[in-house]
């Protein structure tokens, strides 16, 4: 059995390389893509066991609201502490990071 797909394997080499086809479409891609965008996929690598660092907005409601607490809303990455807003909210909030 493992012969008969040793040969299969090299018969479908050489079949690809006598019909002068990449044997991978993608690596054609790939060899071809710019430094920039493989650097910048390399610089968000996936750790397991570690959750990405999520941001929320907190607002402090107007004193009409009659609300204790605060609203908040999940937003973009940014600078912690720093201000930011919530579609729908009145007011600008403060980021903080998860």
């Amino acid at each position: 059995m493992r012969k008969r797909m040793n040969g299969l394997a090299l018969l479908f080499v050489g079949l690809m390389s006598v019909a002068g086809e990449p044997l991978l479409a993608g690596m054609e891609a790939f060899a071809q893509s710019d430094d920039t965008t493989v650097e910048s996929q390399a610089t968000r690598k996936y750790v397991p066991g570690v959750r990405p660092q999520r941001f929320f907005c907190l607002i402090q409601p107007p004193e009409s609201a009659e609300v204790k607490g605060l609203y908040s809303c999940p937003s973009k990455p940014g600078r912690v502490g720093g201000r930011c807003r919530c579609s729908g909210m009145v007011g600008n909030g403060t980021l903080y990071a998860r």
